[in-house]
């Protein structure tokens, strides 16, 4: 993903593309009771006020893919996960990580085969239920960005706010 200017109260770390160091990154936010909120595929930076950014191109944050959040993330140790314009599936991992009660949201246009829900049973193994499904985007992620990949046919990269809807997932207890 290509989001990702500046953003007030970045956390300020270096994009951490060592396993060591991300695990004690994670490790001391545990230590100190700190909440854990993922920015999942969140770009070079963080759009997210105060949330770990966590993307495969992060200059901020934590580098890596989805395939390693298990090794990085305890389970049950993320209270909130943001997934803006996924880009990998990534639920399964996302649930395990995920503390009981917490919520994952899914910012994505419609298109986004990323941000589709699996079927009903998928969801309860999961132990996930859906809060809202394909709402209007959240008002705190109405300041953030959203691009394609691919940039369209007059060469721009940006999604329009009014394309972009918010599913939430909830963690069961």
């Amino acid at each position: 993903s290509f989001r990702g200017s500046s953003v007030t109260n970045q956390i300020a770390v270096s994009a951490l593309n060592n396993l060591e160091k991300a695990i004690k990154l994670v490790e001391d936010k545990i230590s100190g009771c700190e909440e854990i909120i993922l920015d999942l595929f969140g770009g070079l930076t963080s759009q997210v006020t105060g949330a770990i950014n966590y993307d495969i191109g992060a200059e901020k944050g934590i580098r890596g893919d989805v395939s390693q959040l298990l090794e990085i993330f305890p389970p049950n140790s993320v209270s909130e996960i943001i997934a803006s314009g996924p880009q990998a599936f990534f639920l399964e991992q996302a649930a395990i990580i995920l503390k009981s009660g917490g919520r994952i949201y899914i910012n994505a246009n419609r298109s986004n085969p990323f941000a589709k829900l699996p079927d009903a049973d998928t969801l309860s193994r999961l132990r996930l239920r859906v809060i809202l499904e394909n709402g209007n985007l959240e008002p705190r992620f109405a300041n953030q960005q959203f691009f394609r990949q691919i940039p369209r046919l007059d060469g721009s990269y940006n999604i329009p706010l009014a394309t972009i809807r918010t599913t939430i997932l909830e963690k069961e207890t």
